[in-house]
């Protein structure tokens, strides 16, 4: 790589390493509200297993989501790849589509009139925010591979 190539590159990472507070205080915020439906709001009936649900579906990706945005704000002051903060863009990824696969059959169940919309909505909008957070993530901090250089090269 000539200079003129590596500045612009190590000019983009320091961008997208001083993203990386923000994006934690946001995962922060996201991670905390994936928790709130579990202890306020309007309630659904889930049966005899319904506090075992709410855990699995809120509390754990919430929390997921917390502790890793937390960790890559230790990360971002160490990295020299973006393949660490890449790689907790994925733990966020995944912890929202867990949440939006969990609450896929309350949605239908809504659009059949058996749930409350209210609820429903409450319950499943913070796992969109959790996904779109990861997607978002993961966009910022894919590795980016420049394509081979063709001088000096041998047919």
């Amino acid at each position: 790589m000539t200079k003129s190539t590596s500045a612009p590159d190590a000019a983009l990472a320091r961008r997208r390493l001083a993203a990386v507070p923000m994006l934690a205080g946001l995962g922060v915020l996201v991670g905390t509200w994936a928790l709130l439906p579990r202890y306020g709001g309007p309630r659904l009936e889930l049966g005899p297993r319904g506090d075992q649900l709410e855990f699995v579906d809120h509390v754990v990706p919430g929390t997921l989501v917390i502790v890793v945005s937390l960790l890559a704000l230790l990360i971002g002051r160490r990295a020299t790849t973006m393949g660490p903060l890449f790689g907790v863009g994925l733990v966020i990824l995944v912890a929202g589509l867990w949440m939006d696969a969990t609450h896929l059959p309350l949605v239908l169940q809504a659009t059949r009139g058996e749930a409350p919309w209210g609820a429903t909505l409450h319950h499943s909008t913070p796992g969109l925010a959790v996904l779109l957070l990861g997607v978002g993530w993961c966009l910022l901090f894919r590795a980016r591979t420049a394509a081979p250089s063709r001088v000096g090269a041998q047919p």
